[in-house]
């Protein structure tokens, strides 16, 4: 009783506040450019908030998620999708796909996917090399099409179930849309109409590109997203330029308008400010009609220092649930709860963490016996750092590496890597990695699909941060 009363010291439920309805809703995708600190970390909050954006897809934030959001004025941050709103998100996956949706208003939503298709190698690239339209294509359905398909089931379901859903990114490929005849004749970047599969994949799952939906003739106005410069205004000899950064959308969404975010001056820019990255953003105004919220759950900070205090967020609980609070891993008797003492939507409670071990845990909504909705957090150590250990200190040759780590900050695209020793922890020296599935603690193992067969010698297994090259801990083992 007096861990449970620890646990529940304080405990408080309150409103949300959060901004009215989002009629018309502007979305926006953003690659920062590593970090958002290239060229001068306040661009990018400064273009975010120029551009009137109330929710953004960030492509490369590499651990920066939530400074970019807290000095763009955004309340709400999800690094699990790289995604930050004015208003409240709650992350969810459907078939094996994570997406979020966003609560515009009391009880209404739209969904959102955020991608950041592989960049290499890059097709623009291949076509200015020489390449035929078969060879081209040939390469994108091997890297690009595989990585947007997933997406597009889970997505369009959602659109088609009545709820404006929006997927954006960095999809490091051009348009269909934009190789026409038309555009081969006067591009000469362009040496032939092509119909690159990444968007016609999304157009055949029903998703429609908002920019090109405003701007219909990619002759008169190519909107040109790649590249700004590196850094601006700085274009690389032989650059090849295109549109690659897109927001799409399905559902009951109309498209009112689409810019162009960029350096001023810049080509087809619409709002131009002093510019920080690499990427030119889009950013879409829609009229939207927001759907009936499903039941939804989250933790707020999804991971949290042990002692510290978790919000647990929750919507669409009206008439369904009667209880609020902390759920083991497995089962649907709380650790701690509270009753839901009206059926307001934009509620949340506030729940001490002192009384809990380390390790992950569910904020869950109870009907009775039943979990209505639930979504994972985990506790850390007060002082608990980044770590990872092999399961031996010696391999065989061809064996399977076993790594278990903890301690990490859960992004999306926190990784390891499997490095010689002696070797510099970057791109060019690792014979493998995986990305950690933005748990900050887990297991996994990497056989010779992963790494190849590593000849014998000593080698260094790597945690970086967020799809960057921050080294937040390593440890070594041998092959013998």
């Amino acid at each position: 009783m007096k861990r449970l009363a620890a646990l529940c010291a304080a405990l408080a439920v309150l409103a949300l506040a959060a901004p009215a309805a989002a009629d018309p809703l502007t979305v926006m995708t953003f690659n920062v450019w590593y970090g958002g600190a290239q060229v001068e970390f306040d661009r990018i909050a400064n273009a975010i908030d120029a551009a009137g954006a109330d929710v953004v897809g960030v492509q490369e934030p590499e651990g920066n998620l939530r400074r970019i959001a807290e000095a763009a004025g955004m309340s709400y941050t999800d690094e699990t999708l790289h995604v930050i709103s004015h208003y409240p998100i709650y992350a969810v996956e459907r078939g094996g796909v994570r997406f979020g949706y966003v609560a515009v208003a009391p009880g209404r939503v739209v969904a959102i996917g955020n991608v950041h298709l592989p960049a290499t190698p890059y097709g623009p690239e291949l076509v200015r090399d020489g390449k035929s339209a078969a060879e081209v294509l040939k390469t994108e359905r091997a890297t690009r099409l595989g990585e947007i398909r997933p997406y597009l089931r889970p997505l369009a379901r959602r659109g088609a179930a009545g709820v404006p859903t929006f997927l954006v990114g960095d999809f490091n490929s051009p348009s269909h849309l934009d190789w026409t005849p038309a555009v081969a004749a006067v591009r000469p970047q362009v040496k032939y109409p092509l119909r690159w599969p990444v968007s016609a994949a999304l157009a055949t799952a029903g998703f429609r590109d908002s920019y090109r939906e405003a701007f219909p003739d990619p002759v008169a106005r190519p909107g040109l997203t790649w590249t700004a410069g590196t850094p601006p205004p700085r274009i690389r000899r032989r650059e090849t330029l295109d549109r690659i950064d897109w927001v799409t959308v399905t559902g009951p969404a109309t498209t009112l308008a689409s810019r162009l975010v960029g350096e001023p001056g810049g080509p087809d820019v619409d709002v131009g400010v002093p510019w920080g990255s690499d990427h030119r953003a889009v950013a879409s105004t829609f009229e939207v009609s927001p759907a009936a919220a499903p039941p939804l759950a989250h933790a707020e900070p999804r991971v949290v220092r042990r002692g510290s205090t978790v919000t647990i967020r929750y919507t669409g609980a009206r008439g369904k649930a009667k209880r609020i609070g902390i759920l083991p891993t497995h089962g649907a008797r709380p650790i701690a709860s509270l009753p839901i003492a009206d059926t307001s939507d934009h509620r949340a409670a506030f729940f001490g963490t002192a009384g809990l071990r380390t390790g992950r845990y569910r904020a869950g909504l109870l009907a009775g016996g039943r979990v209505v909705a639930a979504s994972s957090f985990w506790v850390l150590g007060p002082r608990e750092r980044p770590h990872i250990r092999t399961s031996r200190r010696t391999f065989s040759p061809g064996q399977p590496i076993g790594l278990r780590w903890g301690g990490m900050p859960g992004n999306r695209f926190d990784w390891v890597g499997i490095f010689k020793a002696g070797r510099t922890l970057d791109l060019y020296g690792y014979y493998g990695f995986r990305y950690l599935g933005a748990r900050p603690s887990g297991r996994l193992s990497m056989t010779t699909a992963d790494l190849g067969r590593l000849a014998p010698g000593r080698y260094v297994a790597g945690l970086f941060l967020d799809d960057g090259y921050a080294v937040l801990a390593r440890t070594s083992f041998r092959v013998r």
